[in-house]
């Protein structure tokens, strides 16, 4: 590994990469340093962390699975506890390769204080997309992981295996 400092108008492949809230800086001596960026946290949180409309508390709840339900729309499976209300924002950004997804449960006013419910039941929650799922992986925002492909037959007759496949490798 070189022993030289990063530039921080330049990408420095021997430096670390810089995390999704991070930009490079300088200190004091003129030396980089790795600075929390208030501009690029602020942009992800209006994208992917809007607040609920009816002013209740939200919680993050990673999908588990997916499935296209019809043609442009994307079935999401998402675990949710008694206490919560269902799907509050299922934020949603596509690419030609990928799908990027992230669902926030609404809670009722105080229910945030309870502890972490034990048991969940798993929903479906549906979103539209602009063009057909085709080949696009879908990808939970937060863990950057490809959600496996939902199957419903599967689900309804035990005999053919997990409802949850892994996602098709490319």
């Amino acid at each position: 590994m070189s022993t030289s400092s990063p530039d921080p108008n330049t990408t420095n492949s021997d430096a670390r990469p810089l995390g999704r809230w991070e930009r490079w800086g300088v200190d004091w001596r003129g030396q980089p340093i790795i600075e929390w960026d208030d501009e690029a946290h602020a942009a992800w949180c209006e994208k992917w962390a809007p607040p609920c409309p009816d002013g209740n508390p939200q919680r993050l709840r990673r999908a588990v699975g997916f499935r296209e339900r019809d043609l442009h729309e994307l079935e999401l499976r998402v675990p949710f506890a008694r206490e919560e209300n269902g799907a509050c924002q299922v934020i949603v950004e596509e690419s030609d390769d990928i799908i990027l997804v992230r669902v926030l449960v609404c809670l009722d006013e105080g229910a945030d204080a309870l502890p972490p419910a034990r048991e969940f039941m798993t929903c479906p929650v549906r979103t539209w997309l602009d063009r057909p799922l085709g080949n696009r992986k879908v990808v939970d925002v937060d863990s950057n992981e490809a959600l496996p492909l939902f199957s419903l037959e599967a689900l309804l007759d035990p005999g053919r295996g997990d409802p949850y496949s892994p996602p098709p490798a490319s």
